[in-house]
């Protein structure tokens, strides 16, 4: 265990070594050497080696309420752990990550089961980005490691982040349906906020004009800020919101009362902003460029459906958890066309800039704010 690291300075020393790499590789965007043979490989080398360390750091973490609900988690798993009833399947919502937790508990340790949620958070991502980019896979990696919630749903949001990295992994298996659907059920068994993203993916799959969905997700801007606080209200009534005591608690702000953090219901330009650099990435690629790659389509308009869900509730408490559903796929409708297709003479230094726009946001949130 990482005990010998100062538990206030943990997750900041993650965030200054991810600077480190950024900054290695702008070097790489600027000399033009960053997509040559020697660097790739390089590049992926490293990548496997990061990958294993951080599977280690993350998951080896102390258990401290530095990490938001890894102590909620972590009593959760002492209690069952200290019960002498045996281990009994749950069909409940979340079945999967539950009944692996218990599991855990009655016949191994915290430090074990908070080993393998790094591994299942982490690993697909690695094999999603090697699937889709082969040998060029350290970058759009990294850019996934950039994203400035990255390890908070590592150490905080357990459940959403390890559903939604299986998820990123189904979308690789288009060819292997049977496999795509194993990794849905696995991913909805660990989340159920992964519904939307398979519903979004399944609809995208089969209404493919980018347009009407970037059009929607413009009106989805007007209308929530217009009138989001009433669309709130109504859905925090009806059953399949209402119905859930977490999701009308984050539609009302119920859910924040008694605790620590307080969430501002507002709207939040901060996060719109944010996704507002994804939705216009893809729209230029696809509709300035001219960019005609059927992947990239079906994922850049699963995300824009991901992301206008949220855009109608962007005042809810914890709005970055419903934004994060969306969130996890913006790293590849960001980075996909720079490695598939060479859109500028200066192709690499375009890339470079690219990922200090995306990486601007983290630098801000995780280290200067921090």
């Amino acid at each position: 265990m990482f005990d010998f690291v100062p538990i206030l300075q943990y997750s900041r020393y993650f965030h200054i070594a991810l600077l480190f790499l950024v900054l290695i590789v702008l070097l790489q965007c600027h000399r033009g050497s960053v997509l040559t043979d020697n660097t790739v490989r390089m590049n992926a080398a490293w990548g496997v080696i990061f990958t294993m360390v951080l599977i280690a750091y993350m998951g080896l973490r102390p258990v401290n309420a530095v990490f938001g609900d890894t102590i909620n988690y972590a009593k959760g798993f002492e209690r069952i752990a200290s019960s002498t009833e045996p281990f009994k399947w749950a069909s409940n919502r979340d079945w999967l990550f539950y009944n692996t937790l218990q599991w855990f508990a009655k016949h191994s340790d915290i430090h074990a089961f908070f080993l393998l949620c790094a591994i299942v958070y982490i690993v697909p991502l690695w094999l999603a980005t090697v699937r889709i980019f082969k040998e060029y896979y350290y970058l759009p990696l990294l850019v996934i490691f950039c994203m400035f919630t990255f390890w908070q749903y590592g150490v905080n949001g357990l459940r959403n982040g390890m559903a939604a990295s299986l998820f990123i992994l189904a979308m690789t298996y288009v060819d292997k349906l049977p496999v795509a659907a194993l990794l849905c059920v696995a991913a909805v068994g660990t989340h159920s906020s992964v519904y939307l993203m398979v519903g979004a993916a399944v609809l995208a799959w089969f209404v493919k004009n980018s347009y009407w969905y970037l059009a929607g997700w413009i009106a989805c801007v007007v209308t929530s800020y217009i009138a989001g606080g009433r669309i709130q209200a109504f859905l925090a009534t009806i059953p399949f919101f209402g119905g859930d005591d977490t999701i009308s608690g984050y539609l009302t702000g119920s859910n924040m009362v008694g605790e620590f953090v307080q969430m501002s219901m507002t709207f939040r330009w901060d996060f719109l902003i944010y996704s507002a650099l994804g939705v216009g990435v893809g729209y230029y690629f696809i509709f300035i460029r001219g960019f005609k790659d059927e992947y990239y389509h079906w994922i850049y308009n699963t995300f824009l459906v991901t992301n206008a869900v949220w855009v109608l509730i962007i005042r809810a408490a914890y709005s970055n958890r419903f934004a994060q559903i969306s969130w996890f796929i913006m790293p590849l409708v960001l980075i996909y066309p720079f490695l598939k297709k060479r859109f500028w003479v200066n192709h690499e230094k375009m890339l470079g800039y690219g990922l200090i726009a995306f990486y601007a946001f983290s630098f801000y949130f995780n280290i200067l704010k921090s």
